[in-house]
């Protein structure tokens, strides 16, 4: 395989998607095992996240084992509510999982050549770090809109890269690879289907939902929030299935991201393309790791092997 591909500077996009992008994991053991060297890695959000403690030089074994010790309990603690302005989640305590991980690194050092994609919440602008602190980078590059605060670089203020460009293959044409693997986990919408869970999943589920219900309502009521508005914000209407608040807003991003990965991939058309498809994991489904970096390895396999590569 790394004799068809010759003597290219391969560039590798790992695409936002929340914890559908744990998928990344699994494409990069794929990559290991078939000793595919990467030159360049590009990543917006969750693929901001895992592409630059990779290029950071922590081992892929040492990600894939910390994804799979995100239980629910975690996961709980990483996205408990924290209420401002201009977000629910301050996302302190992501900053220090991230600076346990990675330590206190500048971009410039990092061991693989690594860009991560933030936007700028006023202009929209796409913007890229390629220098500066890692942890920071990464930071606002997972800053999803309402769950998490924005992050204050300079006079810019800073949101999820996903919201401007969720499959960065143009920053790694930029960096300077001619050979594209590209991971799109945003699927078009019409392959993503309700999937009906397991009654241990919906109890673990209900948990997790249940214990950020109780430590937003808390952070509310310290609001001064009428109790009126807070059922409202809190409560599901089950009678018509409506979706809650965080479950619409989440899916309005998803919606634009999919379509601008689309785009993305038929203006720069990669030489790899994989898309796992994983339509049972949700916004905070990190504790499903396991079965979605499976996914993601035997999609990678699978773009290969079609390639005849």
């Amino acid at each position: 395989m790394k004799n068809q591909i010759g003597n290219k500077k391969v560039g590798l996009v790992l695409g936002s998607g929340s914890a559908k992008g744990l998928s990344h994991i699994g494409v990069l053991k794929y990559l290991e095992e078939a000793e595919i060297k990467i030159d360049f890695i590009a990543g917006s959000s969750i693929g901001a996240m895992i592409g630059g403690a990779y290029a950071a030089g922590i081992s892929i074994n040492e990600i894939e084992d910390i994804a799979l010790k995100t239980d629910l309990a975690s996961s709980v603690k990483y996205f408990l509510p924290t209420i401002s302005k201009s977000g629910l989640i301050s996302g302190t305590k992501v900053k220090e999982f991230l600076r346990d991980i990675v330590g206190d690194i500048e971009i410039e050092n990092l061991k693989i050549p690594f860009t991560a994609t933030a936007t700028d919440i006023f202009t929209g602008q796409e913007i890229n770090f390629n220098k500066g602190n890692l942890v920071e980078a990464i930071r606002a590059s997972i800053s999803v809109p309402v769950i998490f605060q924005p992050v204050i670089h300079g006079d810019q203020i800073l949101v999820d890269g996903g919201l401007s460009n969720p499959l960065p293959i143009n920053v790694v044409c930029k960096m300077g690879a001619d050979f594209i693997i590209a991971v799109n986990v945003m699927p078009a919408l019409n392959k993503t289907k309700p999937v009906k869970k397991k009654e241990n999943e919906n109890l673990r589920a209900s948990a997790l939902t249940a214990e950020m219900k109780s430590a937003m309502r808390k952070k509310l009521e310290a609001l001064n929030i009428d109790d009126r508005w807070i059922k409202v914000l809190l409560t599901k209407k089950k009678k018509y299935n409506v979706p809650g608040l965080i479950s619409v807003m989440v899916q309005s991003v998803y919606i634009t991201q999919r379509k601008l990965a689309r785009l993305s991939i038929q203006l720069y058309k990669p030489d790899i393309l994989i898309e796992p498809d994983i339509p049972f994991a949700g916004f905070f489904d990190f504790y499903k790791a396991r079965e979605i970096i499976d996914i993601g390895y035997k999609a990678a396999q699978d773009a290969f092997y079609d390639n005849n590569l």
